[in-house]
């Protein structure tokens, strides 16, 4: 790789170096070094052969080093908790019931009723005639003047031919409508206030005597006996078992993963520069270096 990096500098520089003085009797002739008759001074073409970088990929081979999972195998030492039980001596509390026996003192509530004369005012209904007013509705008979219609029509004879040719007669009613006032008779309401009498219940207060029941309470003292159970409490030697936990160290096989590098062949395209010969055609002036 650094090969062909030094390569491609030295064609650079190469052509560089050339290019000026190729130009050189060209650019001399224009800037008017010379007479403008000089016939050494004109410029010819020359062909002449350069070295061009040229770059192109190729596809070479390495190697590497790649990590590849690898599962292995390892002793170590595996903690596990053996439990112990023992049976140990301890005071223990227990409650222990006892039956108390006393006398207690008590007193007891009677109620007893005594008679008693009260004096209470209680309402009496009485029926009580009173006078009143009320409308009345009274039909008053009006005549008054309806129009009606009256047919004075008469029957009368006419004649037609039937479908068979005949004359026949037949009686028909000519109608003849007439209008006349005549008198009817309707009954207009009127209403008037009339009195009367009504009866109503009217409650009056009254002062009554009454014979009630007033409670009285009467109190007795008493006694008795009471037994009850009381609770004790006794401390007692018992044997109560105990568990402890012992550690034991065992041996245990156990897997895991490792990543173990290993070395692999890899396919990699690089550029490569190369130096190619050109043919070029340039015009010099060899009479005026």
């Amino acid at each position: 790789m650094n090969r062909n990096r030094v390569n491609l500098l030295a064609a650079l520089l190469f052509t560089a170096s050339f290019v000026p003085s190729a130009f050189a009797g060209h650019g001399h002739h224009r800037g008017g070094g010379c007479a403008a008759g000089c016939v050494e001074c004109a410029p010819q073409l020359v062909t002449k052969t350069v070295m061009v970088p040229q770059t192109t990929y190729q596809t070479i081979t390495v190697q590497g080093m790649a990590c590849k999972p690898e599962v292995r195998q390892i002793t170590v030492n595996a903690c596990r908790l053996v439990p112990e039980t023992t049976m140990v001596n301890c005071l223990k509390t227990i409650c222990v019931p006892q039956q108390k026996t006393w006398t207690e003192n008590y007193t007891v509530c009677h109620m007893t009723f005594d008679t008693a004369q009260k004096q209470v005012t209680v309402m009496v209904p009485h029926r009580e005639l009173r006078q009143g007013v009320r409308t009345v509705c009274q039909p008053i008979p009006t005549q008054v003047m309806h129009t009606v219609c009256k047919d004075l029509g008469q029957w009368t004879t006419k004649s037609y031919v039937d479908q068979c040719g005949c004359k026949q007669t037949c009686q028909v009613w000519a109608p003849n409508i007439v209008t006349e006032q005549v008198p009817v008779t309707v009954y207009k309401p009127n209403f008037v206030e009339v009195p009367y009498q009504y009866e109503q219940i009217v409650c009056r207060p009254e002062v009554r005597n009454v014979t009630v029941q007033v409670p009285r309470p009467v109190y007795e003292n008493k006694s008795r006996q009471v037994s009850c159970l009381v609770p004790t409490f006794q401390q007692v030697e018992a044997q109560v078992p105990r568990t402890t936990y012992r550690t034991v160290v065992e041996p245990k096989v156990v897997n895991y993963t490792a990543m173990v590098p290993v070395p692999v062949t890899k396919q990699v395209t690089v550029p490569v520069c190369t130096l190619v010969p050109k043919t070029i055609t340039c015009a010099v002036c060899p009479g005026c270096h």
